[in-house]
């Protein structure tokens, strides 16, 4: 992990609150000051209230101006992921702690429903938060998708490539079409992705988990599944494993590859 935790020291906090031109003079994430003067820009944009998912995602990226996600897509990806995660953290931080102040008091019921809701919060917007970073590098590379089409027994992938009109095709050639799925962790949920889309043999999953035992990628290989890792986490795979491996830039190079081969149109 000590080629991305290298990449990721770059996005520090306080180069988060240059890159939205506010003060860095104090810029620690252990200082008040810098702390209530980023929850603050945060809370101008958005209120008092968590907006949803892709509008929170498209402020993040905004944060960081300078990456460019057709040049290197695996480390912008993950760049942009980690980004969100500490604005949203900090969003958090100001919404919840009134409430936490205020206690439950004998009140248990009412403390396990507030919990849940922090938690499932947080899952739900992390799961979304890396489908709306993939999406945009998608539209940055011109590639030709469609998000959540329906295919056979109402499946809908993650991704299909390039859209649910050419999957329903019988004349469109399958051979041209891709799926890809995604999750942050597969543990034994990576299975989901095998019926989602039948005209399509060869599967693809993106995960951010690490060091996936070999005993499981045998069997992902077993069952046709692609699994697609960024880059900077592959190292954390056996030399084996990771000549199996691909990282986003070449599952997108697949996709336009197929794209032009179809004579489809680019994305505009």
């Amino acid at each position: 992990m000590g080629k991305l935790t290298a990449g990721l020291e770059m996005i520090s906090f306080a180069r988060i609150l240059g890159s939205i031109r506010l003060p860095v003079s104090c810029a620690d994430e252990s200082c008040p000051e810098a702390l209530w003067i980023f929850g603050n820009h945060i809370l101008a944009s958005f209120g008092e209230s968590f907006p949803c998912t892709r509008v929170f995602s498209e402020y993040a990226r905004k944060t960081l101006p300078d990456l460019n996600s057709r040049e290197d897509p695996d480390y912008v990806l993950l760049a942009w992921l980690e980004q969100e995660e500490v604005l949203f953290r900090t969003l958090e931080k100001y919404l919840i702690t009134d409430r936490l102040k205020e206690g439950f008091g004998d009140d248990v019921d009412s403390f396990i429903s507030f919990f849940l809701s922090v938690q499932n919060r947080r899952k739900s917007r992390a799961g979304h938060a890396l489908e709306n970073h993939l999406e945009e590098i998608f539209i940055s590379r011109k590639i030709c998708y469609q998000r959540g089409a329906t295919t056979e027994n109402r499946a809908r992938p993650d991704f299909l490539f390039p859209s649910g009109g050419e999957y329903h095709d019988p004349f469109f050639d399958s051979n041209l079409l891709t799926m890809l799925g995604e999750k942050s962790t597969c543990k034994d949920r990576w299975r989901q992705v095998l019926s989602e889309a039948e005209r399509i043999p060869d599967k693809h999953l993106l995960t951010l988990e690490t060091a996936i035992s070999t005993a499981q990628t045998d069997e992902m290989r077993g069952h046709r599944l692609q699994l697609v890792v960024p880059e900077p986490l592959a190292e954390t795979y056996t030399t084996a494993q990771r000549d199996w491996l691909l990282d986003l830039r070449s599952f997108c190079e697949i996709v336009s590859g197929k794209q032009k081969k179809s004579g489809g149109r680019l994305l505009l």
